[in-house]
């Protein structure tokens, strides 16, 4: 990885954890209780940006599509956090929670990035 590579992903991640946090204080009040729909929503997000930004690969440059992808969606995205809070449920013996979130989460943020680049690619033709 060449040195602006690995600069624009730092600088990306950076960015993109910094809109987690903020992204986390805003929704976790509004939306309180066990199951993790905060998180949720931003691997949403950020698997529908994802998504998005596969169907533009070939138009951005390589070291702006890494900035995006690996770099702020990769700081934005919240895959350990997600894991986490599943354990966190399992580990108080809401199992049903635990379990049906992470495959709410697998299935959804699929879809999520499928819908995308499906969106992308239509609108663009």
């Amino acid at each position: 990885m060449s040195v602006a590579a690995f600069l624009a992903v730092g600088i990306g991640g950076a960015f993109g954890a910094l809109c987690r946090s903020k992204a986390m204080s805003f929704l976790k009040p509004r939306f309180p209780g066990r199951f993790p729909l905060p998180t949720l929503f931003i691997n949403l997000l950020s698997c529908t940006l994802a998504g998005a930004l596969m169907a533009f690969q070939i138009q951005l440059d390589g070291i702006v599509y890494l900035a995006l992808t690996m770099g702020f969606l990769g700081g934005f995205s919240t895959l350990s956090t997600m894991n986490f809070e599943a354990v966190e449920l399992v580990s108080q013996q809401h199992y049903a929670e635990g379990l049906g979130y992470l495959a709410t989460t697998y299935a959804s943020t699929i879809g999520a990035a499928a819908l995308g680049f499906t969106l992308v690619t239509f609108l663009a033709s």
